[in-house]
């Protein structure tokens, strides 16, 4: 019995080993070997054309290599697959335009570029000034005009017209705001809304493209008070110099601005603070300047009232009415100069002067 069992378990560990055996022949004997896969990665350029006469339409020049298939993404929802093709863009925008190319083996490359298409790259709004306060407008386009259309919104309601120059009559020392929309002969649109539109043209405010300004006292003792409360922007903070306490400065108070490129302004204002009237400026000339030595006053002004009391001949009945608001003035002769000066002769008798606010206008 002890024997038969003996070879009953070296019959299963032969069995076992010859298993082994065999299942090894079977994997060497099944084993294939692929080939390395071709593998073709395109490379995607292109050159981008615009239309010398049409800036909304476009040629895209292909020049890529080793593809199969062309994809063209123009960022407004459209997609071709020819060689060179032309697209027009219908409105102004920024546009995530991209080329993939695809190779005979599946595989994808990818070139992408941003094209900005803004109003003002568009179109030019043009004035000529009339006499009484009058303003003819016009334009100048990049593309042929098919339509136009003119809504001024200083009246209520707002006047609209299709008149290719219309022409306004604005109040002196306002800014009014209007809006054009222009849809080209191909069907393009693209519109403008200045708020700029006063009785010397559609102005702009290039107090901040400043490169630096100088001013000839400073306030010292009240930092929420100082120079760069002047020329901030915003007519809720101010300058103050002077006071009952002894800190006093001597007028002219002047505040030069500088600019690297030489400014045609038209217009400034000047901003009125939130207490006692009689702090207001009075009297104050804007001077121009090439060189910092020689200045010339290109207008002066004696005030009768106070801003405050100018604010109530014209209805104001509360203090914010009143307080807060700028105050427009035309420069009857523009000439371009490098750096203009606001020189502050005199306020109404307080000890202190303040101002909220200094702007110019080209």
């Amino acid at each position: 019995m002890k024997k038969m069992l003996t070879n009953a378990r070296n019959l299963r560990a032969l069995l076992f080993a010859g298993c082994l055996i065999g299942a090894s022949a079977c994997k060497k004997t099944d084993l294939i070997v692929l080939p390395e896969p071709n593998v073709v990665n395109p490379i995607t350029d292109f050159e981008i054309t615009r239309d010398p006469n049409d800036i909304f339409k476009y040629t895209f020049k292909n020049k890529s290599e080793k593809f199969k298939k062309l994809e063209w993404r123009f960022g407004d929802d459209t997609l071709k697959t020819d060689s060179n093709p032309t697209h027009r863009y219908f409105t102004t925008g920024k546009y995530l335009m991209n080329l993939t190319t695809i190779s005979a083996t599946g595989h994808r490359s990818k070139k992408q570029i941003d094209i900005n298409i803004h109003p003002d790259s568009v179109m030019r709004i043009t004035t000529q000034k009339l006499p009484g306060n009058q303003i003819r407008y016009g334009l100048v386009a990049k593309a042929p005009i098919g339509s136009v259309t003119w809504t001024f919104n200083e009246v209520s309601p707002a006047v609209t017209t299709t008149e290719a120059n219309p022409v306004r009559t604005y109040e002196p020392g306002t800014f009014n705001t209007f809006t054009v929309k222009v849809t080209t002969v191909a069907g393009s649109t693209v519109s403008i809304t200045s708020n700029n539109a006063t009785a010397e043209g559609v102005l702009q405010d290039i107090t901040q493209l400043r490169e630096g300004y100088t001013i000839s006292a400073e306030n010292t003792y009240g930092a929420n008070e100082n120079s760069t409360k002047l020329l901030d922007g915003s007519v809720e903070t101010k300058l103050t110099m002077g006071g009952r306490d002894g800190r006093w400065f001597t007028y002219p108070l002047q505040v030069s601005l500088n600019y690297t490129v030489a400014q045609t302004v038209k217009m400034y204002c000047i901003g009125n603070a939130n207490d006692l009237p009689n702090r207001d400026v009075k009297s104050w000339s804007v001077q121009g300047s090439n060189d910092g030595i020689t200045w010339e006053i290109l207008d002066q002004r004696v005030m009768a009232k106070t801003f405050f009391a100018q604010m109530t001949d014209k209805g104001a009945t509360t203090d914010a009415q009143r307080y807060k608001k700028l105050f427009f003035y035309a420069i009857a002769d523009p000439k371009p100069f490098f750096k203009y000066r606001l020189s502050i002769e005199s306020n109404w008798g307080e000890a202190a002067v303040h101002i909220s606010e200094f702007r110019i206008y080209r």
